[in-house]
């Protein structure tokens, strides 16, 4: 029931039958009696309020007619309730159809069932009385002598016949009573353009259902001249509708479709959008990872030139944390998107000091958690995060990925990465956006840093300012966007986004992170956390959680190689690559590392293959196995670069059987570095394809790679201090958990998981890292 309702003996309820009276009350219903004397008994939820529905004529109505009579306008109402009467007049001679309800006179000796009179002279009597008070309404016969309907209809001078059918269809055993009496013209469907013939109709529907934002149609000209000519494709062209008609049922089409492109996809997509939001239950279960372009021109910092980068973000869908985000270049490729996972799977934390905003750093999470209660304790400390002091971005293993079904999701190596990790791959089905809607909600939380930084360039250039990407030298010799400020190189728009998710992101109440208290019996307003509020409480629920926290754990990511140690070093790609600590695996037997072959394996990173990475098996670390003329280069020389130049060098013969190895090599070295000088590459006609936004994604990703080796070894070391610090008894111990410094890695505390038994690296034994690139 929509409100109380409060019955009695005597009360008057309206059925669909007529009217009933309450003869008793109980504790599960009532008893009531209808217009021939029948008892009835009836449930108190079957029941509404009357109230402003028949003006006081009856103290509740049946809820089976609710929903008509709610639906009727005041005056359609009163007309049915008016014939309802009249009806009721004649059959019990009570206008209520009660005794105990009888008005002064009533009941009338013609209308009275005792006497036995004929409908048809009932009816012939009531229409002389209809007729008489329709004479004595002013207000009616004003409006009539106006040639105006009356402003409150009521029933006038209705005809004998009329009201036999009246009485008809109010005994109709089946849709019939009060109902029947409603006026269909006033409860009937609205059906639009009925005059159209259904085979046009279903045409003009076909090309209408085109307007799905792949094709920019919105001209009613064009639909009208294509439904035409769809019409007489079909033979129908002698069906010959009304233009008029037609054209206004397309324009309701196209309306209904919305304005631009952007509304048309979106109301496409409403027919398989879900329904409820996705039950994630705590952090980690599900994280969603998207690239998206940046919205800001970045500086390149080799040549003063200003370039589009991409975001690549990894995003919990259960409390809405940010884990990892990177700036790539243009545009994102699959080793990137796998080391995205690896920032997943490490924890960071940020220091905020006064004037200055610290990069993301590598720490650690607690052990153990000694209680709920403590937990809970620690969540209500941090929830009041400071903005000076630490700020955690916490690590996690996922379940499952959500992603979009570009090649760098869908290729070999991001599969493998998951595979490796026991992660599930779920890829969102083809244009679909909002299967990961999560991230892409983020891509507009974005917006909110982007448009602070100089540089904007805006969504599209009808949002595009006439001096974005316009780079002027100021009078200390910087690089300035005209009118807009220091640009900032990607590497420095990576950092402003890292300090816009700790100091602004995580510390925001999310609105689709709310709360309801429980306590104040549902009536207080939903209450929005911050997402390291939720991840702080769920991880209270939940425990521990299991990172890998390895500092080596960048090399278990990269592409993994097969090569033979000779004396004289490795050869990967016409390119030897030597180092003392291969020295005592030079000449191990056959079936030393592998069963078939002396072959060892080597990690790659694609971003720079000046070098690669041997994991010693004695003691299990990565030791650098650098290219013998990587002190030469004066480029980065990723694959693509590489394998621009080795064609390069093919193209010219230098791979001819004449020429040895060292010369191979130094060609190649010599067209590598051409590639890094824009005049040079120019004048060589064999790399007229690279243009200057290549060269700056090189320098971007091999600055990068530098930068991820960098921070593992300097991780290691500081594990192998701390070990060592460790082991000795000289000193108290440190307690990490109140020092300003983060905690050190200690690479037994964390094993990696054994894989099977022959079992590959992500990106196999060979080169299969081709989508790498």
């Amino acid at each position: 029931m929509n409100a109380r309702v409060t019955l009695y003996e005597g009360a008057n309820i309206l059925f669909p039958e007529g009217p009933r009276i309450v003869i008793a009350v109980g504790p599960f219903g009532y008893t009531v009696r209808d217009i021939t004397g029948g008892v009835h008994e009836v449930s108190w939820t079957d029941v509404e309020p009357a109230r402003a529905i028949v003006d006081g004529r009856v103290d509740a109505v049946a809820e089976s007619l609710m929903a008509v009579l709610s639906g009727l306008s005041d005056d359609a109402l009163q007309e049915s309730l008016d014939k309802l009467e009249v009806v009721l007049t004649m059959r019990t001679g009570f206008a209520l159809g009660h005794p105990a309800l009888a008005r002064p006179g009533e009941p009338y000796s013609l209308f009275n069932p005792a006497q036995k009179v004929s409908d048809s002279k009932k009816c012939e009597a009531m229409a002389k009385i209809l007729a008489r008070e329709a004479l004595l309404d002013r207000r009616r016969q004003r409006s009539l002598e106006a040639g105006k309907a009356s402003p409150r209809a009521r029933v006038g001078a209705v005809s004998q016949r009329q009201l036999m059918n009246w009485l008809a269809d109010f005994d109709r055993p089946i849709n019939g009573g009060l109902l029947a009496l409603v006026d269909k013209r006033r409860v009937r469907r609205h059906s639009a353009f009925g005059g159209l013939d259904p085979e046009v109709r279903r045409v003009a529907d076909d090309i209408a259902a085109r307007i799905d934002g792949t094709q920019a149609v919105r001209s009613i000209d064009e639909l009208l001249r294509r439904t035409l000519l769809a019409l007489k494709a079909e033979g129908l062209d002698s069906l010959d509708p009304p233009e008029s008609t037609l054209r206004a049922y397309l324009t309701q089409a196209a309306q209904a479709a919305g304005r631009t492109t952007r509304s048309h996809t979106t109301k496409k997509l409403r027919g398989v959008l879900a329904l409820t939001a996705y039950p994630a239950l705590q952090p980690g279960q599900v994280v969603a990872i998207d690239v998206t372009r940046s919205d800001t021109f970045c500086v390149d910092p080799w040549t003063g030139k200003p370039v589009s980068v991409e975001i690549i973000t990894a995003l919990d869908v259960c409390t809405r944390v940010v884990l990892a985000l990177r700036v790539v270049p243009r545009s994102a490729n699959a080793i990137e998107a796998g080391l995205i996972l690896y920032d997943v799977l490490r924890p960071f934390s940020q220091f905020v000091e006064p004037g200055q905003v610290h990069d993301w750093r590598w720490a650690g999470v607690p052990e153990t958690i000694g209680s709920i209660d403590d937990a809970v304790a620690e969540a209500e400390r941090l929830s009041g995060r400071p903005l000076l002091g630490e700020h955690a971005i916490p690590g996690l293993l996922p379940d499952a990925i959500r992603a979009d079904k570009g090649s760098i999701f869908t290729g070999r190596y991001f599969r493998a990465v998951c595979a490796l990790l026991g992660i599930h791959l779920l890829l969102s089905r083809g244009k679909k956006p909002t299967d990961n809607a999560f991230v892409e909600r983020w891509h507009e939380t974005l917006q909110r840093c982007l448009l602070q930084l100089s540089g904007h360039k805006g969504r599209n250039v009808s949002q595009r300012g006439s001096d974005a990407g316009k780079i002027v030298v100021d009078k200390k010799g910087r690089a300035v966007f005209k009118g807009d400020g220091p640009g900032l190189t990607p590497r420095e728009l990576e950092l402003r986004l890292r300090e816009f998710i700790c100091t602004d992101y995580h510390r925001t109440r999310h609105g689709g992170l709310t709360v309801v208290d429980r306590s104040m019996e549902d009536r207080s307003p939903a209450v929005g956390m911050t997402p390291l509020e939720v991840f702080d409480a769920l991880l209270a629920a939940v425990g521990r959680l299991h990172v890998l926290q390895r500092p080596d754990l960048l090399y278990d990511l990269l592409p993994q190689l097969w090569l033979t140690i000779r004396h004289d070093g490795v050869e990967y790609k016409d390119l030897t690559f030597d180092c003392a600590e291969l020295d005592d695996f030079r000449s191990v037997p056959r079936g030393f590392f592998r069963d078939q072959d002396r072959a060892a394996p080597f990690f790659k990173d694609p971003r720079d293959l000046s070098r690669l990475w041997f994991r010693r098996p004695d003691t299990g670390a990565v030791v650098e196995v650098p290219w013998r003329r990587a002190f030469q280069l004066q480029a980065p020389m990723t694959d693509l670069v590489l394998e621009a130049a080795t064609k390069a060098v093919k193209r010219r013969g230098g791979t001819n059987t004449t020429i040895n190895k060292d010369s191979v090599q130094r060609e190649i070295l010599e067209t590598v570095n051409d590639i890094a000088s824009i005049d040079r590459l120019r004048a060589n006609p064999d790399l007229v394809d690279w243009k200057p936004n290549k060269i700056a994604a090189a320098h971007l990703r091999e600055s990068r790679s530098q930068f991820d080796h960098a921070e593992a070894a300097e991780a290691g070391a500081r594990g192998t201090r701390r070990t060592r610090r460790s082991a000795s008894p000289k000193g108290p111990r440190a307690d990490a958990s109140r020092s300003s410094t983060p905690p050190a890695f200690d690479p037994t505390q964390t094993a990696w998981p054994v894989r099977a038994e022959g079992s590959a690296s992500p990106a196999g034994a060979t080169e299969e890292s081709r989508d790498a690139g």
